[in-house]
């Protein structure tokens, strides 16, 4: 069973959005001479399917945490769920055969750790945490890499390595009921939500630290750091204060996504 909005909220198109945008931001900012349509399709596909298999293995977790997702809800039976997966994973391979060997194996890689993720590395102590960050974040460099210059995409691939990172240990802590009982060993079950929340804290003020630094190295220019002054810096100061003060981890968690669409929209102007 698929209904047409439970469909649409497994796949979690914000992701999908985040993920394209990266890519396209990459490319554009190696001198891309336009976007590439089909590595930008692979990577929609790759990142749908990597956010389904994930539900999928999460609906015992996510029936305590959030019993409204597509699964435990009953909106997508689990049968369903496996077989949108291998249908999204069907369309990237056939895209797969469109793009350069290189990038090929690059997306392939990307949709064998998403899966390894979802099974087993999220459950396990900062392994998920850090692997997840390091696929995201690496979406500049394939976007880089693809028009030919993959240093331009460094820069961008490390701050989103570590927002990413900060945001994977808010969400642990929003979710530690759910992954305690599960079994899950994440940094808030195993080291308690306060050191989690703490190192995230820490993670958020070497971000606010670095956004005046890279344009004082001149790496990027003034519309990059008005970008990140006006709406980049706010949401890391309101999500470090809430992580010190222990409160609201989803609220935290939502802002540090939008942040992340306002830092691509910074690196890309920059």
């Amino acid at each position: 069973m698929l209904t047409p909005l439970k469909t649409f909220l497994i796949i979690r198109p914000h992701n999908i959005a985040a993920a394209v945008l990266s890519v396209a931001v990459g490319n554009t900012m190696a001198g891309g001479g336009g976007l590439p349509a089909w590595l930008l399709l692979t990577t929609a596909l790759v990142t749908a399917a990597g956010n389904v298999i994930n539900d999928w293995f999460d609906r015992d977790i996510d029936s305590i945490n959030k019993p409204g997702r597509p699964i435990p809800s009953g909106g997508v039976t689990p049968r369903a769920a496996l077989v949108l997966y291998s249908v999204l994973l069907a369309a990237m391979a056939a895209c797969l055969t469109r793009l350069s060997a290189p990038q090929a194996l690059w997306a392939g890689a990307w949709a064998v750790l998403l899966h390894l993720y979802s099974w087993k590395a999220k459950r396990i102590f900062l392994a998920g945490n850090l692997l997840v960050s390091a696929v995201v974040s690496s979406a500049f460099l394939l976007g880089a890499f693809a028009a030919g210059d993959i240093t331009a995409g460094v820069v961008p691939a490390i701050f989103t390595f570590f927002f990413v990172m900060s945001r994977e240990l808010v969400k642990d802590t929003e979710d530690i009921e759910g992954d305690r009982l599960c079994g899950a060993r994440t940094v808030p079950v195993l080291s308690g939500p306060d050191r989690a929340l703490s190192a995230a804290a820490a993670i958020l003020v070497l971000l606010a630290v670095a956004i005046p630094l890279l344009y004082m190295k001149g790496l990027y220019g003034k519309a990059y750091l008005v970008t990140m002054l006006i709406s980049v810096l706010p949401v890391l100061v309101v999500s470090c204060v809430l992580c010190l003060r222990r409160r609201s981890p989803a609220t935290v968690s939502l802002l540090l996504k939008l942040g992340m669409f306002s830092g691509m929209a910074a690196f890309y102007l920059g």
